[in-house]
This record gives C-alpha cells, structure tokens and sequence, in this order.
C-alpha cells in the first residue's frame, strides 16, 4: 500500500468518530430543548371570546408604542366579569360586545375630560354625518360644561332654533330622562331620531326660576355652511360651521362677492359651533398674510406649534367686523381670535364658548373610534381659548325681546361702523393699546430679568463669628 494511502486511512479513522460525536450530541440537544408546553388557563367560551375582543389589535398601528394587554393587570377586570356572570339575574341580557364596548367607554371616562370619547360604530357614524352637512334631528351642537349637557348653539333655520332652544340653556331632561352623568355621543343618540318625530328637551336657562320644556319635531337638517348678501355696499358672509362643504361653499361664492367690489365684510359665525380646522384656515387664508392664525399646545412632536395661512388672499384690504356669542365655538374662536390678535377688525357681540381643546378622531378596527384631545388652541398672541373665550371688543347682548321682535343690534352696529370713519378710529385705537400692552409686558419681563440678575449678584451674607468686629 503507498505511504499516502496509509496517511489518508488514519486521517480519517481519528475525525470520523469525532464528527459522528458531534452529530449525535446535536440530535440530543434539539430533543431535550423542545419548548415547554403553555400553561392551561381555564377560560370558559364566553369569557375566551371576550379577550379574544379585548385583545384585538387595530388594522395599522395608530401609535408609537402599544400597550399590550399582556402588560397590565387586568385580574379585577376577569374577576368582575365572572362575578357578574355568576351572580347577576338576567343572564340572558348579556352582551360580549356591549361589555367590551362599556369597558373601553370606563376607561375612556375615568379621565375626566368631555371631549375624549369612545364611540361605537353606530356613534362614529353619526359623527360624521354630522360634520358631512345633512342629518336627522333637531340641529343644535352640545357640549359638556361643568358636567352639565349644555346647548352651544342651535344651528339657523333649524328645528332646534324655531322652536326657541338657545345657546346656553342646560338640557336637565331629554324626554324625562335625567341627563346626569351623560355623554355627548349618549345624548346625541337620544336626542336624534327619525323624521317627523318629537323630542322634548327640558332645559335650565338664565333668567327662568323653573326648568322650561321645548317640544321640538326632527326634521332632516341640512346645513347651509355659507350664506352671503349684498347690504349698504357692505358684504355679509355667515358661516354656520366650518365643516367639510363649508370650504367649497366659501370659495364658490368667493369670485361673486369680488365682482361686487363691498367696501367692508361683516363675517357671522355667532351660533357657529365650530368644526374643522383645515376648513377654518382655507377660509382665514383669504383674509391675513402670511400670519400665524393659531397655536398649539400638546404633548407630542408634532401638536406644539404656530400655523400660519400663505400670502395673496381676495380680501386682505378689505374692513372686516365679526360676530360672535356664547354659541361661537372651537374652530370660530380660532378665526376671531386671529382677526383681534392681529388687529384686522373689529368683534362685536358676546363673549365665546371657550373649546379651545383640539381632538383627533381615531378609527379603530371594528368600525368605532376614540376622540382624544391632544391639544390646546391659543391664539397668535399666545391667549388661551380653552375655557377663556375671546372677549369682544364691544360687548352687545342679544336679549330675547329683540330677536322676537326681528331686531339684530349686533348687526346694526356693524353696519354703522363699517359705513362711517368711525371703523378706523376704533381700529386704530385697537392697535395703539396692543402697543401699550406689547411695552407694559416688555418691560414686566425686563424688570424681571433685572430682579433675577440683581439676585445672582448679590454678596452671600456671611454671619460672623462671635467676638469678631461688626461694622454698625
């Protein structure tokens, strides 16, 4: 036999017993490291299905981070719901959907703030057919102030409106039904309805000794977002709500008011309880240059800043009055908000509501959604609108006796100024106290620079030590 062959025969005889080692003790290993089986969690079918619910993730992530179930301890939620399941008397009025759903509303609640809701499918739904301009009720927006369902305001021309429901009143019963401790999507729920049917809404109102009962027949509401006439050369523009038709409304009638050429606009948003944002900057866009409109106050990257509207809008020379009342709200505070900030006009009418809370609607998996307030409205001059409102620059109450009587004092006033020089000399008063107030805050802030300073530099007082000689 050659040398080499004895060579290779040895080489082989020492590796093949050590890789047949080595096969072996892998094949062992992958058998003895078999993942332990689950542990058997006694869960019965009813309550499977519930955390099957509970646990559903939405179709995309909505967040930066996620909270797993897994994560929190959700024992007293299951112990609970067995309790209930065990004890409770009309078992057969369980609803695994209707719990998950009261769950997440819970949760919802606890946080104490009536703008951030959860809302079924059916509720999303009425959501945003509200904002899509027709429906069916009574046509007034809600809103909870002090825990109170309180009426914002009762859109023009609406069921709501004719039957004489107003801004401010305190809805205290819908069809004899308290509304303590109620939501606004419960409230909407009930107070809507078909066609031709009537709801009666017992209300608090300033003024009355008693609660007041008005009997309101539903109808189909169809909201006119822009409405416009011609009067004393003067263009009057009212803007019901700044929801999703409101922005092509406005600019459809935009060339018409241009061809008139008015010497001044009188823009109404009294009773406008607000509505989208971007609606409300497109409009604002044809009135400042290249300003802020509005800030905002939020946690997250992203809802802390200033926003501003482009330059070259139709009506930057053009005199501006607006109207506002107790049922201006939320997207309108924004835009008066901006016109007293920056000077470009004059409001008239009542103080706001004062929702100055921004809130993103969420779509969820199943078709419902949560409406979280994320931030806060502040004006160009950093006021807050939240629970403030804007205070007018002439105060004019609208009473009872002149809206019976078809007299609109507001209206009238603005007229007059729009029509005489004294639009410019109040204007210009305006602007001269922003100037003082700009120097009297200046100089708060410079003083309190100087007192900081004074204070850094000031010697450290040394107490001496006893026998030491003081100067008197």
């Amino acid at each position: 036999m050659p040398h080499y062959e004895r060579n290779v025969r040895f080489i082989l005889f020492l590796i093949l017993p050590i890789l047949g080692f080595l096969l072996g003790w892998s094949l062992s290993q992958k058998n003895t490291h078999t993942p332990a089986p689950a542990v058997e969690v006694k869960i019965d079918a009813n309550q499977e299905e519930l955390a099957q619910l509970l646990e559903e993730k939405p179709r995309r992530p909505l967040f930066r981070r996620l909270t797993e179930p897994k994560d929190v301890d959700l024992s007293i939620l299951w112990e609970s719901w067995n309790v209930l399941e065990a004890n409770f008397l009309y078992k057969d009025d369980f609803d695994i959907q209707s719990q998950v759903y009261g769950a997440t509303k819970g949760i919802v609640d606890s946080l104490d703030d009536p703008y951030t809701v959860f809302m079924t499918p059916e509720e999303t739904s009425s959501f945003e057919e509200s904002i899509s301009g027709e429906f069916e009720g009574i046509g007034a927006e809600i809103a909870i102030r002090d825990n109170k369902l309180t009426i914002i305001s009762p859109l023009k021309g609406s069921p709501a409106e004719l039957a004489g429901l107003r801004a401010g009143d305190i809805v205290y019963q819908i069809d004899t039904e308290p509304t303590y401790g109620i939501t606004i999507e419960e409230a909407v729920t009930q107070i809507r309805g078909p066609k031709g049917e009537k709801v009666v809404l017992t209300v608090l109102r300033e003024g009355e000794r008693k609660p007041v009962d008005v009997t309101i027949v539903r109808d189909t509401i169809v909201i006119e977002s822009v409405e416009w006439k011609m009067e004393e050369g003067l263009a009057v523009v009212s803007i019901a709500q700044f929801g999703t038709e409101a922005e092509s409304a406005f600019l459809e009638i935009l060339p018409e008011i241009i061809q008139q050429r008015p010497e001044g606009m009188i823009i109404d948003l009294r009773n406008n309880g607000g509505g989208l944002l971007d609606v409300c900057l497109a409009i604002a866009d044809e009135f400042f240059s290249d300003q802020i409109v509005v800030k905002t106050s939020g946690r997250r990257f992203g809802d802390t800043g200033s926003i501003r509207v482009d330059s070259g809008g139709a009506f930057l020379e053009v005199p501006v009055v607006v109207l506002v009342n107790k049922g201006s709200a939320s997207a309108s505070e924004i835009f008066a908000g901006a016109v007293q900030d920056h000077n470009r006009g004059i409001l008239l009418g009542e103080k706001t509501f004062g929702k100055g809370s921004v809130q993103n609607v969420i779509p969820l998996s199943d078709g419902s959604s949560l409406k979280v307030t994320i931030a806060e409205w502040h004006t160009p001059t950093g006021r807050s609108i939240h629970e403030e409102g804007i205070t007018p620059d002439e105060d004019i109450e609208m009473v009872f006796e002149d809206l019976e009587e078809g007299k609109d004092p507001v209206m009238d006033r603005a007229v007059e100024l729009l029509t005489s020089e004294e639009y410019e000399t109040v204007l210009a008063a305006k602007k001269a106290q922003s100037e003082v107030d700009d120097i009297a805050e200046q100089e708060s802030i410079d003083e309190e620079i100087l007192i900081l300073e004074a204070v850094e530099e000031e010697e450290t007082f040394v107490i001496p030590e006893e026998g030491d000689p003081t100067e008197e």
